[in-house]
């Protein structure tokens, strides 16, 4: 930054202190005390340090796959397991699975408006990829189900 756009500027931090930096990434004036920089010439703050860095994988990111993993788990032991506790554990599965793929989701899109890490975005993805089987194996269940319904409200009794 120029000498003449930091005159008179206040670190965002230290009102006392006058600005000789501003944060490349958010704009908050930085004091010679909050300053850091990423690859020794970028000028940021201290929570805009990790997000420039790639940050490390949040645990909304690592937690994606493993919860989409258990509902798809939880899929396949509904099928094993019969009666009413197969049918709870598909109900379970089902709030599981689909909340990873909400973790998932929302990762991904923090991390293309820079508010997360990047280092997440793997993990987002396998939660994903994971998630997408959970939903089409879910689906087929649901499809499963309203035709076995329509067949046996179908049938003469």
């Amino acid at each position: 930054m120029t000498p003449s756009s930091l005159a008179g500027a206040h670190c965002g931090n230290h009102p006392a202190n006058p600005a000789v930096e501003i944060c490349t990434r958010c704009g908050t004036f930085l004091c010679g005390d909050c300053v850091e920089y990423f690859k020794e010439e970028t000028p940021a703050c201290s929570n805009c340090l990790p997000l420039l860095a790639g940050g490390p994988a949040s645990i909304r990111a690592r937690i994606s796959p493993v919860f989409t993993t258990l509902g798809l788990g939880a899929l396949i032991a509904g099928f094993i397991v019969r009666g009413r506790p197969g049918l709870l554990i598909w109900a379970g599965g089902f709030l599981v699975g689909f909340a990873g793929l909400a973790f998932g989701v929302q990762e991904l899109r923090l991390i293309k408006m820079d508010q997360a890490g990047s280092r997440g975005r793997n993990w987002a993805r396998a939660g994903l990829v994971i998630g997408a089987l959970f939903a089409l194996g879910f689906a087929a269940l649901v499809l499963s189900f309203a035709l076995f319904t329509w067949r046996a409200r179908g049938t003469p009794g």
